[in-house]
């Protein structure tokens, strides 16, 4: 009779659970190893490289990127400042065609008028409707005797009294002005005396001296400078050749002024010949100088 094997049967069964067991070992540590680099939280998903065709599908689908603004435009230097010229038209009340039409000039002139002409309440309307400077254009005794300086005149033989009297009517004839000046005078503007009451009458009322220096020997300027008066003279006379050529020359000189001083001023009067030179010349004075009213000259 065969004998039985039982213990080979057992071994058997040993090698199976063994094996499982591997199996599910192995199984899990997959598992674990998947769980940890894919899945679990805060984990960066794998990039794997796009589709060629997808990823141009997708490029195409996004919106277009906004064009980015130009840069700032480049601020350029502030230009040097523009020599400053004032032009003073005198005489300004007794004419009525030419002096009307220098007014109409689009050039910041400055006007003198003298008191009690004919049309000086008119135009001193229109220079004020456009702003300009107004001066009272005060005659003053010349050295000739020839030369009448009109009404309302100062003269070497009046007393304190007197001048002050004349400057109070020939003021309110003018009103509006922000400054005098002399009409002739070449021998009123020499006498120390007179000169000081008449000054110390501007002081008074705050107004500017233009001295429009018919002599040389004019004690006005440094006077009023002595007194604290705000005061300017004049450089250049721009007519005294009444043609327009001329008076262009002179412009030109005036100019040339401005640029080697910062300023300068000058004196026209109501004549053809000026109006025409201004006419021509208002371009160039535009683009070369800053043309202002006398005001801003006189310190």
């Amino acid at each position: 009779m065969a004998r039985k094997k039982p213990a080979r049967k057992k071994k058997g069964r040993k090698s199976l659970w063994l094996w499982f067991f591997l199996s599910l070992l192995l199984l899990c540590s997959i598992a674990a190893t998947v769980y940890l680099v894919f899945l679990r939280p805060g984990t960066s998903k794998p990039v794997f490289p796009p589709i060629a065709g997808v990823a141009k599908k997708k490029a195409a689908e996004l919106p277009a990127k906004p064009a980015l603004p130009p840069p700032p435009a480049r601020k350029l230097p502030k230009p040097v400042h523009l020599p400053r010229v004032s032009i003073i038209i005198d005489d300004m009340g007794f004419q009525e065609k030419t002096c009307a039409e220098l007014l109409d000039l689009d050039l910041n002139l400055s006007f003198a008028f003298l008191p009690f002409g004919p049309h000086t309440g008119r135009q001193l309307a229109e220079a004020r409707r456009k702003n300009r400077d107004i001066l009272l254009h005060l005659p003053m005794e010349a050295q000739d005797r020839q030369w009448v300086p009109g009404p309302g005149a100062l003269l070497n033989g009046m007393n304190s009294r007197e001048i002050q009297a004349t400057l109070e009517s020939d003021l309110s004839a003018v009103p509006y002005a922000l400054g005098v000046n002399n009409h002739m005078g070449s021998s009123f503007t020499e006498n120390r005396a007179a000169m000081r009451i008449f000054l110390a009458g501007l002081k008074e009322k705050r107004l500017f001296f233009l001295d429009s220096l018919t002599s040389p020997r004019s004690v006005g300027y440094p006077l009023a400078k002595e007194l604290g008066l705000r005061a300017a003279r004049r450089d250049i006379f721009i007519d005294n050749h009444q043609d327009a050529q001329k008076v262009m020359q002179q412009l030109d000189t005036l100019i040339s002024l401005a640029r080697k001083k910062g300023s300068a001023i000058g004196i026209g009067h109501p004549h053809q010949a000026t109006l025409d030179a201004l006419r021509q010349y208002q371009a160039k004075l535009r683009e070369e100088i800053e043309l202002v009213g006398v005001s801003r000259l006189a310190q």
